[in-house]
């Protein structure tokens, strides 16, 4: 259901990530040349081996994603939930500035194309699973603020939606780690 908590939380993590992406954009112009010179060499080296990389990200989103539902259980998760999602934000703006950057419009297409395989998916379910601690914690609150009862039904409803959020992005994952590299090789031609 499309309702205004909903709404607010989609505009907060959209307007959170775009100021992320445009700050990963200007870290990159504001770099002094040899810092930037050192990351285009690490980024070309990388490119040039990923038919030999695998995208492991299963450890590190089961152990971020599970510190993020435990820590917003008790409140001090939403800060940290923030920080993350403006992590990601510069990650993308810094992928893409970085792509474009040394390829020009060809990297900047692949940067685009990157993004979609390794993060669109995990970006998509993070905000249901973002919305769900959002209610969460505010259920929280009330019961502390205004002493009111816990709806043991609502927190088991939003506990399954962030458990289903968190396995689609564990299989997720998992494609990422055995067809990932192979897919986004198949666009390769765009930059060599």
């Amino acid at each position: 259901m499309w309702t205004s908590l909903n709404k607010k939380v989609f505009l907060f993590i959209s307007v959170l990530l775009v100021i992320g992406i445009i700050s990963g954009i200007l870290f990159l112009v504001f770099l002094n040349e040899a810092s930037q010179e050192i990351i285009f060499l690490n980024i070309n080296d990388y490119l040039q081996n990923l038919n030999n990389f695998t995208f492991n990200n299963l450890f590190m989103d089961i152990t971020i994603l599970s510190s993020l539902i435990i820590l917003s259980i008790f409140i001090i998760g939403i800060p940290i939930t923030i920080f993350f999602l403006f992590f990601n934000g510069f990650s993308l703006g810094f992928v893409i500035a970085s792509l474009s950057t040394i390829f020009g419009f060809k990297g900047f297409i692949y940067s685009l194309i990157y993004l979609i395989i390794n993060k669109f998916v995990y970006l998509f379910f993070m905000y249901f699973l973002c919305l769900a601690l959002f209610k969460i914690v505010l259920i929280t609150l009330k019961c502390f603020i205004h002493k009111e009862k816990i709806n043991r039904d609502e927190i088991i409803h939003l506990l399954k939606k962030i458990g289903l959020c968190l396995i689609i992005i564990l299989i997720y994952d998992l494609i990422l780690y055995f067809f990932g590299s192979k897919l986004l090789g198949l666009f390769n031609f765009l930059i060599f």
